[in-house]
């Protein structure tokens, strides 16, 4: 736990999502999720170089082995949201603008449902909890335990400490009561009952063709010189006003 506040409150600019450690043989591997390995890394690999020694110094772990993931979609990680609307209340943002903006950031990116709570002095003296819903949430069963993620996060101010819960339920996650058509075998049982039952006389006139043959006559000799001795531009001149034809005569 004590590793755990560490890393947060070193990378919280970085998007931390996590830390998973393991004990090796060779030593202790620990895991760092965030959104922009860069910051966690440095240049050069110095910001990293300088966690190893403070973990190894301060919290006495045996060769220490960081390694960097990445997070592909932060906006659907409930607990770099979390700790993007504890830093957006740490630094001075009014609650309620920042918590709309944190649901919408999620909603948009394709989350199912989504519940933040955001409890402690908000606005006066009294401590109370404000909660922001939006979507489908499940409160019990597998869904509940499988397609729901948590993050928790605080922040210190003047008032006192805040805490902020991010649930989100991802979209991927198939539920009980989701129904889904086959619509090539639909469309085969269809194609069966066209065929077995017996068709209307509008249908069996619309599916037969009728070929239309357009017979060319070919031109007498007489139009043919008819033809040849019309010129385009006294075609382009005639004029269908009577009264120009009358002042022309």
């Amino acid at each position: 736990m004590q590793i755990n506040e560490f890393l947060r409150s070193e990378l919280v600019r970085a998007g931390f999502a996590g830390v998973d450690i393991q004990k090796t043989p060779l030593g202790v591997r620990i895991v760092l999720r965030t959104s922009r390995p860069g910051l966690v890394i440095g240049k050069g690999g110095k910001r990293i170089q300088e966690i190893t020694e403070i973990l190894e110094t301060k919290y006495n772990l045996e060769m220490p082995q960081i390694e960097v993931d990445e997070v592909k979609n932060p906006d659907l990680d409930a607990q770099i949201m979390a700790e993007r609307l504890a830093y957006s209340l740490d630094q001075g943002r009014h609650y309620r603008r920042a918590g709309y903006y944190i649901l919408r950031k999620i909603m948009d990116a394709n989350a199912r449902g989504v519940e933040i709570r955001v409890a402690g002095k908000v606005t006066s003296q009294r401590a109370r909890v404000q909660i922001f819903r939006a979507g489908t949430m499940k409160k019990s069963g597998m869904p509940s335990q499988e397609a729901i993620s948590k993050g928790v996060a605080q922040c210190i101010q003047k008032t006192g400490v805040l805490g902020v819960i991010v649930k989100i339920m991802h979209s991927n996650y198939r539920m009980g009561d989701s129904v889904n058509i086959n619509y090539e075998a639909l469309s085969e049982v269809q194609r069966k009952i066209d065929a077995s039952r017996e068709k209307t006389k509008a249908e069996k006139l619309m599916e037969s063709s009728h070929e239309v043959e357009v017979l060319e006559e070919e031109l007498s000799e007489e139009d043919k010189t008819l033809l040849d001795e019309v010129d385009e531009e006294d075609i382009s001149e005639i004029s269908l006003d009577p009264e120009l034809v009358e002042d022309e005569e």
